[in-house]
């Protein structure tokens, strides 16, 4: 039983892991400590915790960790890219005057400073957003990911709430429609791609000889 219990620890220990980078957001936003400074602390966490918890895990654990977290990092790619894509759409297609790109350059500046240049503040930007995305879709893996297409959705859904208890406040946006109508959608497509793609991966795959922890079991897969 002890066993178990530590097994599920460390389980959700390495799920908690990959969203460092949006608590490191949430401490710049709040606490006011640079974005760059928060990252670096977050990074050394991560990487003395993630050691820690690897060393800890059976050679069977560790497998069935590496294949989640590989799907994680193709599905989370492949659903930024169609949440930007979508959201890119919408402003277009609809001319909104809410331009929900002009966030990458701030993410740049709260990461590098405010004297950073604004190309430069970009590039720094569109990485940490799709680290961001990547790293959030590995913890889907982890925890959730066998469940099915829809819990993609869902966990999405947790990321929109968190966004718009954030985001408005922090931005002082205007136009809180058009941004609500953006990131719902953008949020949902995301989700949408990442269960589907989770769920692809999960059936091209051969069934693990390890099984997780009762909760993150693995579902039957029909081919």
């Amino acid at each position: 039983m002890r066993t178990k219990t530590k097994e599920r620890r460390y389980w959700l220990l390495l799920a908690a892991l990959p969203l460092a980078t949006g608590a490191a957001l949430v401490v710049y936003v709040f606490a006011h400590i640079s974005l760059g400074l928060s990252l670096l602390a977050a990074v050394a966490i991560v990487i003395a915790v993630g050691i820690f918890t690897w060393r800890n895990l059976t050679p069977p654990a560790r497998i069935e960790i590496g294949r989640r977290v590989r799907m994680g990092m193709l599905a989370g790619f492949l659903a930024t890219i169609c949440y930007d894509l979508i959201r890119w759409v919408l402003v277009t297609v609809f001319h909104f005057t809410f331009w929900p790109f002009d966030i990458f350059p701030i993410f740049g500046r709260a990461i590098a400073g405010v004297q950073t240049a604004y190309d430069t503040a970009l590039i720094i930007g569109i990485f940490y957003h799709y680290a961001n995305g990547i790293l959030f879709a590995v913890s889907y893996a982890i925890l959730l990911a066998p469940r099915g297409w829809w819990t993609g959705i869902l966990w999405a859904l947790g990321l929109e709430a968190l966004m718009l208890s954030i985001y408005p406040g922090w931005l002082h946006i205007q136009a809180f429609n058009e941004f609500l109508s953006i990131s719902m959608l953008g949020h949902l497509v995301y989700g949408t791609v990442l269960g589907t793609v989770s769920r692809w991966y999960l059936v091209l795959q051969q069934p693990p000889r390890f099984h997780a922890p009762d909760y993150f079991r693995r579902t039957t897969l029909r081919r």
